[in-house]
This record gives C-alpha cells, structure tokens and sequence, in this order.
C-alpha cells in the first residue's frame, strides 16, 4: 500500500483513530515513523499508538508514492488495514 492509498481511503474518518499493527493475533502500537529506502516504516512497540492525525503530520513531507512497511527485520510490506472501534489495524 501507497501513502496516497492509504491518505485518500482514510480522509473520512475520525483523526483521532489509535494505530495498531496486527500480526499474529496480536496487537502491537504503532509509535513512531521511519523513512529510509522509499519505505515509510512504522514502528511498533510498547507505547502510546499514534492517531490518524499524527500519521498524517508526520508524513506530510514524505512522497506519497511511498510505500508503507512495518519496521521489521527485514521491513514488511503493509497491503491494508481494517476498522475496529477506535482503531485502526494495519495488516
């Protein structure tokens, strides 16, 4: 998934959706944001998850051909994400 994508899908919701990383049945907080290689990198861990709003100032300057991984070793790349009450669950 593009930045673009994922901008223009989610310009409707609510900016203060929290930002989570599903893998494995488990939901880890997406907590900060990397660029490096055209990748946008978000970061998980243990932490206050980012809003909507956040993600999106935070990646205002970044070229929205950009692709969004999950830093990981190595990155992985993010195809979409779902809707769950107060969240958002990229996947």
């Amino acid at each position: 998934m593009r930045l673009i994508d994922f901008n223009l899908s989610t310009i409707d919701l609510h900016p203060a959706l929290r930002l989570y990383w599903e893998h494995d049945g488990q939901q880890t907080p997406v907590i900060d944001l990397q660029t490096e290689n055209h990748q946008l990198r978000l970061l998980t861990g243990a932490g206050r998850p980012l809003t909507l709003d956040q993600l999106r100032t935070r990646s205002q300057q970044v070229d929205p051909q950009t692709a969004l991984f999950v830093a990981q070793d190595p990155p992985q790349r993010l195809y979409g994400y779902r809707l769950v009450p107060h969240q958002i669950l990229f996947g």
